[in-house]
């Protein structure tokens, strides 16, 4: 098996630096014309109503993305997102990447998206304003390196080489910048589990300390092929990467390393460092993977329906994380999607909370405004299979006024 990982890792290194090469003699030796230049932008204020907290409004993100053109067809990209609701600077880097058109496809560089692995969680794809617990844990958070994406007839391929992922959490149920709800009193209305992360893409709630934001010392390698017949798409993809020896020590709960994958308990309030660690001391197993599978199908009549599948394995822990979702986009501009999710831990049930099964049913209506502006209201129910049996209150409904220009 370690050999078969070892094969598919150096066949996808040898197609990256393939189209990298390429992408070198493909330089045309005329004066490049200047690029022509686009910006745009969009916002998010949001009006929350979640179990522990008092209405409140919120304004969630404002994005502002430049886009450069060149004669030669390829792109540089940057977006950057401001969070005004972080007590710090709220800024972050979204993307900054240049793409070259190469053969049948682009050779990516920089930081954005992860193109090759799942389905990709841009908004058209997920449907929902937020990304869910699936999508939290596999496909959310952007990655750094070199992505490779083509197409030919009805088959499409992705691979890519890039900085690793790091663990650490997000929380279900969090209202972002809700300091007292969100707060490490009892009971707390949010859940962490467990999710790959970017360190640079902020934190939330107990996600990163000052180690566990620092960038891997590892590369991981994606890759995902699929195919597109009448409508209905599908893939397989795959992941593997070592981990960060910091991560190793946390999953551990080595004397001095972080908290992050020792959160505090929701319910009983026992203290972050505190609560049984992921894997047994002296472990030694560092290899990471993932494997998934995903479709996409939507009908002329408007309904539409999708669903992921993904199986991961962080040194000695196995677990995976699944969803459906359907909905129907009427001709009046009106949506309405469902989806159902989960994450499935595989392990013994403890007081560290990312040991536990974790459920949410997402029920999202999109009504237009006008081009480019719409209002979502959108409801998550979320329950998890807790160490002593109890629900924490982490229900959240939300309105939010989306406007792009």
């Amino acid at each position: 098996m370690l050999h078969t990982k070892k094969c598919v890792l150096l066949a996808m290194t040898a197609v990256l630096l393939m189209v990298s090469a390429g992408m070198v003699f493909a330089q045309a030796a005329a004066a490049p014309a200047p690029p022509t230049i686009t910006v745009h932008g969009y916002m998010q204020n949001r009006f929350y109503f979640g179990e522990g907290a008092n209405p409140e409004f919120r304004s969630e993100r404002i994005s502002i993305s430049t886009l450069a053109t060149f004669a030669d067809t390829s792109v540089a990209y940057v977006e950057v997102y401001y969070h005004p609701w972080v007590n710090t600077n709220g800024l972050y880097l979204e993307s900054a990447y240049y793409d070259k058109p190469i053969a049948d496809g682009k050779l990516r560089i920089g930081k954005g998206r992860r193109q090759t692995f799942g389905i990709t969680p841009a908004y058209p794809n997920r449907k929902t304003s937020n990304y869910g617990i699936v999508s939290e844990a596999f496909t959310q958070d952007r990655i750094q390196g070199l992505q490779y994406m083509a197409s030919k007839g009805t088959m499409d391929f992705g691979a890519s080489i890039h900085t690793a992922y790091r663990l650490g959490t997000r929380a279900i149920g969090e209202i972002p910048g809700d300091t007292p709800r969100n707060a490490l009193g009892v009971p707390q209305h949010q859940v962490p589990h467990l999710a790959l992360r970017d360190p640079h893409s902020g934190s939330g709630n107990q996600a990163f300390s000052a180690v566990s934001g620092q960038l891997s010392q590892k590369l991981q390698f994606s890759g995902r092929i699929g195919g597109n017949w009448s409508g209905f798409k599908a893939g397989l993809s795959a992941s593997f990467a070592s981990l960060d020896n910091r991560d190793m020590a946390n999953l551990r709960g080595d004397a001095g390393s972080d908290s992050v994958l020792r959160p505090s308990h929701p319910i009983t309030g026992a203290a972050a460092g505190t609560v049984t660690p992921l894997i047994a001391a002296g472990s030694s197993d560092n290899d990471m993977s993932q494997i998934g599978i995903d479709f996409m199908k939507k009908w002329p009549s408007g309904f539409m329906a999708q669903g992921e599948f993904y199986d991961a394995s962080v040194s000695e822990l196995d677990y995976n994380a699944w969803n459906l979702l359907a909905g129907q986009e009427f001709p009046s501009g009106w949506k309405v999607f469902v989806r159902y999710s989960q994450q499935n831990m595989d392990t013994a049930l403890t007081d560290n909370a990312l040991t536990w099964d974790v459920r949410q049913t997402s029920i999202s209506v999109v009504q237009p405004i006008a081009k480019s502006v719409w209002i979502q209201y959108e409801y998550e129910i979320n329950t998890e299979n807790s160490d002593i049996g109890s629900n924490v209150g982490n229900n959240l409904f939300f309105i939010e006024l989306f406007t792009g220009f």
